[in-house]
């Protein structure tokens, strides 16, 4: 995907840079969730969203960290 997208050979580097932007957009989205579980009037279960994306932010971080 990442190759289609720059046009070229996918490096270590476009590689990492991607990870960090995955980990960062999985932790905004867990961070939201939680602010959401505190002040939303939404009918909705946040609770199980925050869990739900926390564990996702976790185990993108932890092959992030693992990369290096």
């Amino acid at each position: 995907m990442l190759e289609t997208y720059f046009d070229r050979p996918l490096t270590d580097e476009l590689s990492r840079r991607y990870s960090a932007m995955k980990c960062a957009s999985l932790l905004r989205e867990t961070l939201w969730s939680m602010i959401s579980e505190i002040h939303s009037t939404i009918q909705f279960d946040y609770a199980a969203y925050t869990a739900e994306n926390l564990g996702r932010f976790e185990r993108a971080y932890q092959a992030f960290e693992q990369e290096r």
